[in-house]
């Protein structure tokens, strides 16, 4: 019994050194992998003032930190502000289209960098030029350029260095008509981005990686572009915009997803989790039947976005 029990413990430990063999335990499986990840809503309204909501906005949080802002919406300023947000740790802002309701703070937050003391650049990405509408740099150089006429001139040093310079931004727009275009902001983070159709706004999808972790932001979109799916393809969680129920039609239904659209590419692309926000007074009370409607193609799990709450992937 004894020569038995040592064979055994021998044939173990052979086991064990051997290469290529692998010895992994729940607490080392993938399970855990994007715990580290977390999405937080600043804004889940839209243009409207008297739904109660801040406008559209979101942050990523890695490793506790919060380092991406997608969209800047009215009122998002204030959210961020109570969700313990540091913008000196922001590493990137993107921007999905250049409507008031997903703008707007953009200003606020800029200034807001000054008292925060923030030396470190800000990079910000959204889309190229179309119709009545600028590029991401035409358009920040609008809000705060001194070389011409702008908006917000005394807020210039953010764009050209000067002596009383604290943090420069730098626009980037973003041309992805058919294709995935990507960029690596940095060890921990990547992004990506394709165009949509909202009307004749040029607009942008967005997709945040941190390793195998992703979240992927719609924005307005009406989904006739079939390209949302292929960048939301397996993510953790897609935000989609429920700005209409699913009987609208007309300038409504060419500028956003029906509910059951909205299944659709949830269920095409695999998503995760799917969340709904952008809520206006036509669907922020509908938000039951919007469901039934998603529900008839996509089967995964379904979320309310709920300002300053944390979602973990």
């Amino acid at each position: 019994m004894q020569r038995i029990t040592l064979i055994l413990l021998l044939f173990f430990s052979i086991a064990l050194a051997l290469p290529g063999v692998s010895h992994a335990t729940p607490e080392s499986s993938n399970d855990h992998a994007c715990d580290n990840i977390k999405l937080q809503v600043l804004g889940a309204g839209g243009p409207e003032i008297n739904d109660g909501l801040a406008s559209s906005s979101y942050l990523v949080w890695i490793n506790n930190k919060a380092r991406v802002l997608v969209d800047a919406g009215g009122g998002s300023s204030l959210n961020f502000e109570k969700s313990g947000a540091d913008f000196n740790d922001l590493q990137v802002m993107l921007l999905s289209h250049f409507h008031v309701d997903h703008s707007a703070a953009i200003p606020v937050y800029l200034m807001a960098g000054y008292f925060t003391h923030r030396e470190t650049s800000l990079p910000v990405f959204g889309p190229v030029a179309g119709g009545d509408y600028p590029s991401t740099e035409a358009f920040i150089n609008a809000l705060i350029s001194d070389k011409q006429p702008s908006v917000y001139p005394y807020l210039s040093d953010n764009l050209y260095q000067q002596a009383s310079t604290d943090f420069l931004v730098f626009p980037h727009s973003v041309k992805a008509t058919n294709d995935i275009w990507q960029k690596t902001i940095n060890e921990n983070i990547s992004i990506k981005a394709i165009a949509v159709h909202h009307g004749n706004i040029p607009a942008l999808a967005w997709r945040v990686e941190s390793g195998q972790c992703s979240i992927t932001f719609s924005g307005d979109m009406n989904g006739s572009s079939n390209h949302l799916p292929m960048l939301a393809k397996n993510t953790n969680i897609l935000i989609a915009h429920n700005a209409i129920p699913q009987q609208a039609s007309g300038g409504a239904k060419w500028l956003h997803m029906t509910p059951q659209k909205i299944g659709e590419i949830a269920q095409q692309a695999q998503v995760k989790k799917l969340m709904l926000s952008h809520f206006m007074l036509r669907t922020i009370d509908r938000k039951q039947e919007s469901k039934q409607f998603i529900k008839k193609a996509y089967k995964g799990k379904i979320i309310e976005a709920k300002e300053l709450q944390f979602t973990d992937l």
